[in-house]
């Protein structure tokens, strides 16, 4: 089995995965506004604005957590689409990669469930994986313990964050916030600490869209688009048959895990 080859297109899956669902921030050196001439009450106004941003955005991402949620991903090379519910914990993703295959992932409490189709070697069958052997920050640990929709690391990433419009967001995250361990963030070096992005809440305070300006990481992956929807839709998820299931290799569970 080409194990080691999916444990590296993994990493970009899970980039997917985690940077659809987390990280925000923007620069808030905007000019202090004119009149009085204070420079202090300028910088101390710029500085609540900010605040209230950041409080705004925290507040929208925290209701991924609170109920059911489509999702939808679109950039040049990845593009994918599911649905989650963190009060089940059960998700249905699928991601398509171009020429290098598509991968499924089922959840089911702590169980995972990964199939690749279109890549050469790999198993006809699913792969099962427990997700507490993957660490929070596991690559198909798609809701770990205490963050299900990923509010938490969405809010720890931020650096810098204002409101540019009415429900409008723009700013940058530091992704080695959330992914300190991580070899591949850390390869990035500090490309990963100032990634900009933006977002879009709804008129009931609910994050619908954070668009992430991927490019900077390199130059190939353009913008990763993730669109949220279908709020409070039941999420079906069926376990895949026992005679279609296998174990997956150790070597998988150790390259995808924390």
């Amino acid at each position: 089995m080409n194990t080691r080859r999916l444990a590296t297109k993994g990493v970009a899956l899970v980039a997917a995965l985690a940077l659809g669902l987390t990280g925000c921030g923007t620069g808030t050196g905007a000019d202090a506004p004119a009149g009085d001439g204070g420079t202090a009450t300028g910088a101390a106004a710029a500085s609540s604005a900010a605040a209230d941003a950041r409080a705004e955005l925290s507040a929208a991402a925290r209701k991924l957590n609170q109920q059911s949620v489509k999702m939808q991903l679109t950039s040049p090379i990845i593009n994918g689409s599911g649905a989650m519910d963190p009060a089940t914990r059960t998700g249905d993703m699928t991601m398509k990669m171009g020429p290098e295959g598509t991968f499924r992932i089922l959840m089911l409490g702590n169980d995972v469930y990964l199939k690749v189709t279109g890549m050469p070697g790999m198993p006809k069958k699913w792969m099962h994986m427990d997700a507490t052997k993957l660490g929070r920050s596991g690559q198909l640990n798609l809701m770990p313990d205490g963050d299900p929709g990923g509010a938490k690391q969405m809010a720890d990433s931020v650096v810098d964050v204002e409101e540019t419009a009415p429900g409008s967001y723009s700013g940058t995250l530091d992704y080695t916030r959330t992914k300190p361990d991580d070899k591949a963030i850390q390869d990035l070096g500090d490309k990963a600490r100032a990634v900009p992005f933006t977002a879009r809440v709804d008129d009931q305070g609910r994050l619908v869209e954070f668009a992430i300006d991927t490019q900077v990481l390199h130059e190939s992956l353009g913008t990763m688009v993730t669109t949220y929807s279908g709020f409070g839709a039941p999420v079906s998820v069926r376990k895949p048959a026992a005679g279609d299931t296998q174990e997956a290799p150790q070597e998988l569970i150790e390259s995808l895990g924390s």
